[in-house]
């Protein structure tokens, strides 16, 4: 079996994509930008500083990134710690993968702040570590969150197996070196030796992580 399992936050354990997309539309409207769907899909993913330059630039840099960053993260603190839900299936699994006796990280691009936010709006928290954006100096798309969380965990990354769901995400993940899983929700996935693609947590069993295992050890020729 996988000596850990990895999680993105984001749109992949927690649905906080519905508040990011509130937050981010009530504060640019206040700067008097319209915030579009396609604005919203430009920043899927994160990390932060790349969605607060974003907006920066389409306010023509009238709002610096770091005064865009401070509003949005507060705003989505208050959120994340008292509104913050499971996606479809996934406390379950967590709970699947904690009773098995299988090491949990939560891995975010998000800030400290909102990771720990998070974790304490949580009924549930199977999480033995969590990495945010300022943990390690490269964030996502960078693989360094998940090897970092690895570390952490004393496991070997390419032992691990990482759920994702965003284009940043998924790159990081594969990266990494480790078996990857995507759920997503707003871009295309191809499937290849080590990044397998589903559709939700719902109904998935210990069974499939002992097929991705053998699948594997086999593309690792063990």
């Amino acid at each position: 079996m996988f000596e850990a399992i990895l999680f993105d936050m984001d749109g992949l354990f927690i649905d906080s994509e519905p508040d990011w997309h509130a937050a981010e539309t009530e504060m640019m409207r206040g700067y008097g930008y319209d915030w579009q769907p396609a604005d919203q899909l430009q920043c899927l993913g994160g990390p932060l500083a790349r969605v607060t330059e974003y907006m920066s630039s389409c306010l023509n840099g009238s709002v610096k990134p770091e005064t865009l960053a401070k509003v949005i993260i507060d705003e989505m603190q208050n959120r994340l710690s008292s509104t913050a839900a499971y996606m479809p299936g996934a406390i379950e699994f967590s709970k699947l993968v904690f009773e098995a006796q299988i090491p949990q990280a939560l891995v975010s691009a998000s800030p400290r702040t909102l990771v720990d936010s998070v974790i304490s709006g949580l009924t549930h928290n199977y999480f033995k570590e969590t990495v945010a954006a300022g943990d390690i100096a490269r964030t996502k798309p960078f693989p360094d969150p998940y090897i970092h969380a690895a570390k952490l965990l004393g496991v070997d990354i390419s032992n691990c197996l990482i759920f994702e769901d965003s284009q940043t995400g998924i790159t990081a993940a594969t990266a990494s070196g480790a078996f990857v899983v995507a759920i997503p929700h707003f871009i295309e996935v191809k499937e290849s030796e080590r990044l397998k693609r589903i559709e939700s947590f719902v109904g998935l069993l210990l069974q499939d992580l002992s097929k991705w295992w053998e699948i594997n050890q086999r593309e690792l020729g063990k």
